[in-house]
């Protein structure tokens, strides 16, 4: 699995996982089988109700055409950019520079898509440009920015939340326990990029914020990686117990 690397606001650098092509095809094919379910199901009722006789109004045509077009932008935008298939198999669509990709990046998207998988403009159109491309992005995400990442990840010790604590660990700081799973995550990344760049200033923002947050202050006889470090073991500490 391929990785392409984000920056943020404060110059930390996020490593993503690119979504494979496979993946993204698999998830196009759910997607289609979810709308052909939707589908059979609506003219299924609306043929025994006989509201309208199938396939004689043109006014009928056109609203039936709706949720197969809203589906993708709508979907992804409402959804934080996932569809029904996409967040089966764990992809997401994402902003290539970290921000939130609005209900316009997913309209370009999806537009740019009608004419990519249109077998006379160039077949495999979608496929070939992935191919090439390094981000793994067809020309709708060009346009819009954006690509598609898998958050499945191989996790280890190292890589999650979890830190090796002796057996007669004493925390310091109970109200670490305010943290959620994905808070102590984010600090432990912020944390590991930042002590990797020995930039001193995301630590001591890092600090600032964990204090704020939990209404903490670093002892004076606690360096900022100390600090953080602490934090991330009274965690683990405390979600074990």
């Amino acid at each position: 699995m391929s990785e392409f690397t984000i920056q943020t606001a404060q110059n930390v650098k996020i490593e993503q996982n690119l979504a494979g092509i496979g993946q993204r095809l698999f998830a196009f094919f759910i997607d289609m089988f979810f709308l052909a379910l939707f589908y059979y199901f609506l003219l299924l009722l609306l043929e025994k109700s006989g509201i309208v006789e199938i396939g004689k109004s043109w006014a009928f045509v056109s609203v039936m055409s709706l949720p197969y077009f809203l589906y993708y932008p709508v979907l992804q935008y409402w959804n934080n950019g996932q569809t029904i298939g996409k967040q089966i198999l764990q992809l997401r669509v994402v902003k290539i520079d970290n921000t939130h990709p609005g209900l316009g990046d997913f309209l370009i998207r999806w537009v740019i898509r009608l004419f990519e998988v249109f077998p006379a403009v160039v077949p495999g159109l979608a496929l070939l440009v992935m191919v090439v491309n390094n981000k793994k992005q067809r020309l709708g995400d060009i346009a819009a920015k954006t690509t598609v990442i898998s958050e499945v990840k191989k996790t280890n010790l190292k890589q999650s939340i979890f830190e090796d604590i002796d057996k007669d660990y004493q925390a310091l700081f109970k109200s670490v326990q305010k943290f959620s799973d994905k808070d102590i995550q984010l600090i432990k990344d912020v944390f590991r990029e930042a002590k990797k760049r020995k930039n001193l200033q995301i630590l001591q923002a890092l600090t600032r914020k964990i204090e704020e947050t939990i209404h903490v202050n670093k002892p004076d006889d606690f360096s900022h990686s100390q600090f953080i470090d602490r934090i991330i073991k009274d965690y683990n500490y405390y979600s074990r117990l």
